[in-house]
């Protein structure tokens, strides 16, 4: 039993996340920043993903030989991996915590092998900006959603998280800032298929990878149609999005989209709307 990192100390999470409904799953990524969605996919559809992407250009990360990153984004790359931006069981938790109107902005695949060492734990929203990632975090309502190929144990850098800091607006929850652990924060392990979805806000990271085995990750994100970004950011090709499988094409819309201004002003009368998502769960 792994019981500290270079990251910090583990303390696992034992939630049984196959008993929470959709509400129950809505509430917890609400007030917990966080919630595992298990079995989002099976063994066929992730080998079939693997394969697709088994010639995909990748990149290597500064910070690891070991670590590899998509050069371009795997959704115009393999058609099962689109298809799961509109995975049936994962669209109806996005529709209660975002809404209706859902914008998908990132396709991501990364590998992860011995040796690479632990994420620090940091916030993937950046409001103002910065160099390295232009506006594409700008965004004030966007979850990820981290898809694991592989078992994600203990000794196969798994997924850290810092519960409520999503929440928090004290000096120490800047989003530019990085943490290399915190005493509050959380491990979780998972099994092939499994998913963590998860408020962008929240600070996260991973423990290092210390075992032998690697593991393979994708990775989506979604924002509400009304939140777009601070700044204008690429949009996607119109050729991909017109070749893209039928279930991601709702999620497909203009990535620079969205007029939450126009609504300044705006009485909405409750009784005449379904306007729960006002309060999560």
């Amino acid at each position: 039993m792994i019981e500290e990192t270079s990251r910090g100390p583990v303390s696992l999470v034992d939630t049984d996340w196959s008993t929470l409904d959709l509400e129950a799953q809505d509430l917890h990524l609400a007030l917990e920043g966080y919630v595992v969605v298990p079995g989002l996919l099976n063994g066929q559809q992730i080998e079939q993903i693997r394969g697709e992407l088994a010639d995909l250009p990748m990149n290597t990360a500064p910070y690891s030989e070991h670590q590899k990153f998509a050069k371009t984004p795997p959704q115009w790359h393999s058609a099962e991996f689109a298809r799961q931006i509109g995975n049936p069981r994962l669209v109806p938790l996005l529709q209660r915590a975002l809404g209706d109107d859902i914008v998908f902005m990132l396709g991501h695949y990364i590998t992860s092998g011995p040796g690479v060492p632990g994420l620090a734990l940091h916030s993937d929203y950046q409001p103002y900006g910065s160099k390295p990632k232009g506006w594409e975090e700008s965004s004030p309502a966007t979850l990820r959603v981290l898809i694991y190929m592989d078992d994600l144990t203990l000794d196969r850098a798994p997924f850290t998280i810092v519960p409520r800091s999503h929440i928090s607006v004290h000096g120490a929850a800047n989003p530019y800032v990085r943490y290399d652990h915190h005493a509050d924060m959380k491990t979780i392990t998972l099994k092939a298929g499994d998913a963590i979805v998860f408020n962008v806000k929240a600070f996260h990271g991973t423990h290092p990878h210390l075992g032998n085995e690697p593991r393979g990750m994708l990775e989506y994100a979604y924002r509400a149609g009304w939140a777009r970004c601070a700044g204008p950011v690429n949009e996607w090709d119109e050729a991909d999005v017109a070749n893209a499988p039928a279930e991601a094409k709702p999620f497909l819309k203009p990535r620079n989209g969205g007029d939450a201004e126009a609504m300044l002003g705006t009485t909405l009368d409750a009784r005449e709307g379904d306007y729960a998502g006002l309060m999560p769960g």
